[in-house]
């Protein structure tokens, strides 16, 4: 019974550390609609930029391992 008790206490504070790591690595949320709407536009408009062009394709002769 006592070597339960020993592994109860680390058990016990491994599980609040990572209650209190989840808690403070959630993003916060918007304060205000303003703040949330700007936030909604500010993504719209990345939405919208085109996106970058490809780079060529790599020729296969150039790749390890390729006869």
């Amino acid at each position: 019974m006592s070597a339960l008790m020993w592994w109860l206490i680390p058990i016990g504070a491994t599980v609040l550390a990572l209650g209190f790591v989840l808690l403070r690595s959630r993003p916060a949320r918007p304060t205000t609609a303003e703040d949330s709407m700007q936030s909604l536009r500010r993504m719209q408009q990345a939405m919208e930029r085109p996106l970058p062009s490809a780079p060529p394709p790599d020729d296969p002769a150039d790749r390890p391992g390729s006869p």
